[in-house]
């Protein structure tokens, strides 16, 4: 064709010059080939995109449903019609195509929604040097100057991404002019995808920016412990979900799920669901990462009082491959909280007070006493904890029908198997409210949780072989379970009331028809058939214990015992007041003291009042870890032999002897700083056994300092730690101090922290 356009000068018919010839693009003699070592993933200008700077990892970390630019240097220019270029990401052990593992994301001119791609968004040359080292000993080296062209690629992530490590490589091919086709691959660094809540397409995305900052960005938090009688109290707790080895230990739970080893690519694939991921997480938690222990015993191990955070414990894991002693359950939340946080999924911390334990599916939590108002044990595993701790994740349910969006309960310590696993959730907070216990994971536990009824069964003793039977129902109390249900404040250290979010304004007919609907679901035993239609509590007589005024470790503990007689005939009544410590879990533990009122006259529709006390001298030496206590007490009507029973769960506070003191304003990323930690004993006996922890996510990795000295009563010390900030802005440091005779006293300083300038 070339030939005949050169033979001809002009046109035959009318002299005129021919048309030029159309030029056809040569093939490229060589194929497409990087520079060395120029693959650059701008990890700055990512991460700061995806909201993924805190994290102090080497690899680029990002989050799905958005784009990221790379750069590419090349030795010739980039030519769309002979060359491709592909960027593939591979995750799991068996990277597949057909499950999302294995992704080839091509070059495309324009990014479709939804779909991987890459398209060039700028080109331009560049003029490099290369040294040539000199062939000879002595000579001296030649510099080459050369022309690279950098071609910078945006790349679209889909919102249904896979999370997890990947491993990456750029493949090219190339169409020659021999005809032939030049391939090359190059193996690039790992890197990381993630759930993106700021993605309006992916299943955790979460509107508020506020909220967005304080469930997936916050590195500290609170997490409430205390009981319903005195109320919440604040625990500060590092989350740390962006230190150094976080992720990858997180990363590596899902990993270690033994359901992988049956089938690897099924497990693989789920990981791109947040509703899996915190079903899984939570139990791999329980499973793998902490010992729970309720004990009081725990030699060999770390007291659950003195954790302040998570990154100590997921760290240890990591490194050991092997559970870290102890946890209980508001260690267990903070733990979940940091690791669902890693990924990307809004999570927080939430605390149920008065939370009930029902190991019957009963939606009723029984006791059981005798006559004399001492509990019987065996006959129940129902319990009810001064206060609870799980977790909530936000994220859509396609999964389920319509309307069950929004916050989901996670929990780590369970206490019951699910399907031959210890796992809840994530439970719709919608669900649990409406009693729609049948929706499954796990809603009718957590439903019992808030909104179970408290029944007090009143058992004698067979006297023919020795077994208990119920001879009446004591009392039954529809408000005693599910208070104060607390997490943190958005963008602030105060306290969150979830209460409404899980159930209706208690003895509303909504309430009640929740309760209703939950309770037919459920497996009453032969004898609760029909208690729901009992009458309440207080018809003969009522029992009101008043609450225990706020009373710190080492005072004395005092209370009134009300009775109330309902009938208009006067009776005589024997009381009994028995006074035992808890743990927090509800469990009884040892006694400390008992009271008895004989012969108390009760005139009709007449009160009484007996004061209960006890020292210091009492309860010294007898307490759990939580300084938790629970009054019975017991009233038997001489006229009718009928026995009533009420109680009331009450714990020590610490007092603020701790404090924290950093004479600089603010602190310069990089320096060293001196921070004193000074605490007075608050006990009337001598303190020993010393021990201060200290930690601050972007301050200071936990470090422990045993004290040898023993303190007398209220005498005082200080101890110096350094720090060194490692990241800008507000940072919190946290400190607990523990000793043989009092732990959990905590104390916690805000400190800015700058770059220098």
């Amino acid at each position: 064709m070339n030939d005949f356009w050169q033979k001809l000068t002009t046109c035959q018919f009318c002299k005129q010059s021919p048309p030029t010839p159309p030029k056809k693009q040569g093939s490229p003699k060589t194929g497409l080939k990087m520079k060395t070592m120029d693959c650059d993933w701008m990890i700055p200008t990512n991460q700061v995109a995806h909201h993924t700077e805190e994290y102090e990892n080497e690899l680029l970390v990002l989050r799905r449903g958005q784009t990221f630019t790379v750069k590419a240097t090349f030795l010739r220019k980039l030519s769309p019609e002979f060359d491709q270029i592909y960027l593939e990401f591979t995750t799991g052990p068996k990277p597949q195509l057909i499950n999302n593992t294995k992704i080839r994301c091509p070059l495309v001119t324009e990014l479709e929604s939804g779909v991987w791609g890459m398209k060039v968004v700028n080109e331009e040359e560049k003029e490099v040097e290369e040294v040539k080292k000199a062939e000879e000993e002595g000579g001296e080296d030649e510099v080459i100057k050369k022309t690279v062209h950098v071609v910078t690629f945006e790349v679209n992530i889909p919102p249904k991404t896979v999370v997890g490590k990947y491993e990456t490589f750029i493949e090219f091919s190339t169409k020659l002019e021999d005809g032939s086709t030049s391939k090359s691959r190059d193996h690039e660094p790992e890197l990381y995808i993630i759930f993106n809540p700021w993605c309006v397409d992916d299943e955790v995305y979460l509107e508020d920016e506020d909220e967005r900052q304080e469930y997936c960005l916050a590195d500290t938090g609170i997490i409430y412990r205390g009981s319903a009688n005195r109320g919440p109290r604040p625990k500060y707790w590092n989350f740390g979900q962006f230190e150094a080895k976080i992720l990858d230990c997180v990363l590596s739970l899902l990993d270690k799920d033994k359901r992988m080893a049956n089938n690897p690519n099924k497990w693989m694939s789920r990981r791109a669901n947040p509703v899996w991921v915190s079903r899984v997480i939570p139990y791999m938690i329980n499973e793998l990462v902490l010992v729970g222990n309720w004990s009081g015993d725990y030699s060999g191990g770390t007291s659950p009082t003195t954790w302040n955070g998570s990154v100590k414990i997921l760290t240890e894991h990591f490194e050991t491959q092997r559970p870290v002693s102890f946890g209980q359950c508001w260690v267990f939340s903070g733990v979940v909280t940091s690791a669902l946080r890693a990924l990307g999924i809004p999570t927080r911390s939430v605390t149920n007070f008065a939370s009930a334990h029902d190991t019957e599916g009963s939606m009723t939590i029984d006791k059981y006493i005798d006559e004399d108002g001492d509990e019987v044990d065996g006959l129940s595993s129902d319990s009810v904890w001064n206060f609870h701790v799980w977790n909530e994740s936000w994220m859509k349910r396609p999964d389920l029908p319509q309307g069950y969006d929004g916050w989901q309960a996670v929990d780590s310590t369970p206490q019951e198997e699910s399907l031959g696993l210890y796992q809840t959730g994530p439970a719709p907070l919608t669900a649990i409210k409406n009693g729609e216990v049948y929706l499954g994971f796990e809603t009718g536990f957590v439903f019992a949780e808030v909104n179970a009824d408290r029944v007090t069964w009143i058992v004698t003793k067979d006297r023919n072989d020795g077994n208990y039977v119920v001879s009446k129902k004591a009392a039954q109390y529809r408000r005693a379970v599910g208070k104060l249900i607390s997490t943190k404040q958005v963008g602030r250290d105060a306290r969150n009331d979830l209460t409404d979010d899980y159930k209706f304004k208690e003895g509303s007919d909504q309430e009640r028809a929740a309760f209703s609907k939950a309770h037919s679901f459920g497996s009453a035993l032969d004898y609760h058939k029909g208690f729901l239609n009992l009458k309440e509590e207080g018809e003969g007589i009522t029992i009101d214990i008043d609450a225990v005024p706020q009373t710190f470790h080492g005072d004395d503990i005092t209370t009134n015992v009300n009775l109330t007689n309902d009938t208009p005939a006067p009776v005589t009544v024997n009381v009994s007041a028995v006074l035992y410590s808890t743990s927090y879990t509800g469990q009884r533990q040892r006694f400390i003291k008992r009271i008895k009122y004989t012969d108390v006259k009760l005139e009709g529709q007449g009160k009484v009042t007996q004061a209960f006390g006890a020292g210091f001298k009492d309860y010294h030496g007898k307490l759990s870890k939580h300084q938790s206590f629970r009054l019975t007490v017991a009233v038997k009507v001489q006229e009718t032999n009928e026995v009533f029973a009420d109680d009331i769960d009450f714990d020590l506070e610490n007092k603020d002897v701790v404090s924290i003191e950093v004479a600089e304003e603010e602190m310069v990323v990089g320096q060293t700083y001196t921070v004193k930690v000074k605490f007075e004993n608050p006990l009337p006996v001598k303190m020993g056994g010393i021990e201060i922890t200290l930690e601050g996510p972007g301050l200071s990795y936990p470090v422990t300092k045993p004290i040898s000295r023993t303190l007398e009563a209220g005498e005082s010390l200080e101890e110096e730690f350094e720090v060194k900030p490692t990241k800008k802005g507000l940072r919190t440091l946290l400190v607990d101090v523990d000793s043989k005779q009092i732990q959990d006293l905590k104390a916690s300083k805000k400190i800015p922290v700058i770059l220098s300038s």
